[in-house]
């Protein structure tokens, strides 16, 4: 997952909200613990209270009249304590206090006499403290008494703590199952964008032609404007085919009408200029055809769901072969095997095949090799031949325009149509003059297996069809 996955970024949401859930319960329930306990301290510190002041004696007596039942009265600071004050100044105390008095504070009257209030007490602890004034009549007259007892609050920050623990140990396997159950169901929730990005990848590798899967309801509408979109391109693409062919029979009666007048130029004494005649008209010619052939390539990108068997396209062409010139004088070899399809609209590489085997008929001696064969996620296509090579150096490309065979098939235009052609499936042939011609190239395997059959294909009305046509079909 990288920074910009839609599923990293609703995790971190996820899990960012469960880990603040949980703290904010945490602390919530540690809170109303305390409160609770805080709660039980105050009604301890009451009872303790009514002891001390049934225990505090009669008028003018010092001391108390039963001995409290709280231990901790009579440990040196044992965390329970009492002071009986009078005038603010202490005359009685629990042993705890040892050498400590607990702070004077004015007694509350009311409804807040029953709260407890904290105070600082022995060795800087916090003490929760009830205080009250009790009034004792007696012969001299009324005496007031401030009585007032103490818990150490640092019982309630253990239990507090202890508590936090526990809730501590609860709350984490929650988190942890409910972090478990975000990434479950970021995971299914985005499965369908997942299929649908494997199947535009399907789409666009040519494994199928459209999304037909059922998607969620959410996702279906884009599924439906994506299917559209292809439909879309694919009438587009149709529709320059059918204008690549009308504008070739459109041109051909005034080149067959222009080669007619060079004819008579001839005819008329003018060699010169029928000469420079023909060659404009050869020029043109290759430049229509070649725009053409282009306007009919599908290309990667559009060929999708076309795989093509290979052996039943150059067996095809072949039998085409031998009916043209010089084509049953040859040897006609081929080395394929039988389930190899490739990754390429059919129509593109009857294209690139009837080119290639045509040139290799015209200038063969005795014989045309033709091999293909898988090399890891492609398979490598060879035509050779054992006629005169490339002009130029050993193995170097033939420029264009050069006159020679790399520019002499039916249409005049050579190893460019290839060369194009090709170059929309991102790949290019590979040249060997050297001895024997050898052209070969590479174009990704299908993996699946396919059955297919090979038709000449019927171009529609007025549109101009390529001498190499096929149409494959999925069975």
């Amino acid at each position: 997952m990288t920074r910009n996955s839609i599923r990293l970024r609703l995790l971190i949401v996820a899990i960012t909200s469960i880990v603040v859930t949980i703290a904010v319960a945490g602390a919530s329930l540690v809170m109303f613990f305390e409160r609770q306990v805080l709660r039980y301290v105050e009604q301890d510190l009451n009872i303790h209270w009514t002891e001390l002041a049934t225990a505090f004696g009669a008028e003018g007596e010092t001391d108390l009249s039963q001995r409290l039942t709280d231990p901790r009265y009579h440990q040196p600071y044992g965390g329970a304590y009492w002071q009986v004050s009078e005038g603010g100044r202490p005359i009685l105390r629990s042993r705890s206090l040892w050498d400590r008095t607990l702070p004077a504070d004015e007694p509350r009257q009311g409804a807040d006499r029953d709260k407890a209030f904290e105070v600082e007490g022995p060795d800087g602890s916090e003490l929760y403290v009830i205080a009250r004034e009790v009034t004792i009549g007696g012969e001299q007259g009324s005496r007031t008494f401030s009585l007032a007892v103490a818990l150490d609050h640092a019982q309630v920050v253990e239990l507090r703590q202890a508590f936090g623990w526990d809730v501590t140990r609860v709350l984490l396997p929650i988190a942890a199952v409910l972090v478990l159950f975000a990434w479950l169901q970021v995971s299914l929730g985005l499965r369908p964008l997942r299929s649908v990005g494997r199947d535009l990848n399907a789409v666009q590798t040519g494994h199928i032609r459209r999304m037909t899967r059922r998607f969620p309801d959410e996702v279906a509408p884009l599924v439906e404007s994506i299917n559209k979109l292809l439909d879309r391109q694919e009438n587009l693409v149709r529709k320059a085919r059918d204008r690549a062919g009308a504008l070739a029979h459109g041109l051909k009666t005034p080149l067959t009408i222009l080669g007619g007048e060079v004819r008579r130029l001839e005819q008329a004494g003018k060699p010169d200029a029928a000469e420079r005649m023909h060659e404009q008209l050869e020029l043109i010619r290759s430049h229509v055809e070649r725009e053409v052939a282009r306007a009919r390539t599908s290309g990667a990108s559009v060929a999708c769901g076309a795989y093509t068997q290979v052996d039943e396209t150059v067996a095809r062409l072949l039998r085409l072969m031998q009916h043209l010139p010089r084509g049953e004088q040859l040897v006609w070899q081929t080395r394929i095997p039988t389930e190899l399809a490739v990754d390429m609209d059919p129509h593109d590489l009857g294209e690139v095949m009837g080119n290639l085997l045509d040139n290799a008929r015209k200038w063969a001696s005795t014989r045309v090799d033709v091999r293909a064969e898988p090399t890891g996620d492609n398979a490598r296509i060879t035509v050779e031949d054992d006629g005169p090579g490339f002009p130029g150096a050993d193995g170097a490309r033939p420029e264009r325009g050069m006159t020679g065979r790399c520019d002499s098939n039916s249409s005049g235009l050579g190893l460019g149509i290839v060369e194009d052609i090709l170059a929309e499936y991102g790949t290019s042939p590979n040249i060997d003059g050297s001895g024997r011609c050898s052209i070969s190239f590479e174009i990704p395997l299908c993996r699946e297996r396919l059955v297919v059959t090979s038709r000449k294909a019927i171009p529609r009305e007025g549109q101009a069809s390529s001498p190499w046509s096929s149409e494959i079909t999925r069975a």
